[in-house]
Parts: structure tokens; sequence; C-alpha cells
């Protein structure tokens, strides 16, 4: 039997060694409009997403495990403490 020729190019490996460094990422610059766009998204996602949480937990979790009801500021801890927990950045 033979030996197998495999060509460096074609090896797939986390151990394979690149001849070229990956070209530096360029940040877009953004202009006024678009960052104050950016900041009002921001502002209603973050006022809005502790109210979807709270519908749908008071919606779910009551009645499937037998907890309370959560209010406008116990949804926004959550959502903060998930923020932290789990690193999460909407604004990218």
């Amino acid at each position: 039997m033979e030996p197998v020729k495999i060509h460096k190019e074609k090896i797939m490996s986390v151990y394979a060694k690149k001849d070229t460094p990956p070209p530096p990422k360029e940040k877009k610059v953004l202009t006024d409009e678009e960052l104050g766009k950016r900041i009002v998204v921001q502002f209603l996602w973050d006022i809005t997403s502790p109210i979807v949480l709270l519908f749908l937990w008071n919606w779910i979790m009551p009645g499937l495990f037998g907890l309370a009801t959560i209010g406008y500021l116990k949804a926004l801890g959550i959502v903060v403490m998930s923020r932290i927990l789990f690193k999460h950045d909407s604004a990218q």
C-alpha cells in the first residue's frame, strides 16, 4: 500500500500555521445622524425589553412552575443581571 500524499494547502487544522495574518479590521466612523439613531434605538430597546420579559414571565412561569408574578423593576433587574452574566452587548 502506498502512502497517501497530502497537500499542505488542504490541511484543515487548528494547529496549522497561517502564512499571512488577517487584514486589520477597519472601524466604521458614524455620522452624527447615525449615532443619534443608534442611541434612540438602544434607549427604546432598554425600556421595552423588560416589558417583554415581564409579560412572558407573568404568562408562563406562574402557571408552569407556580412562581409569583413580577413587576417592571424586577423584570429590569433580570434583564440587567442576564446582561452581566452572559456579557450581552446589543449595541454591536
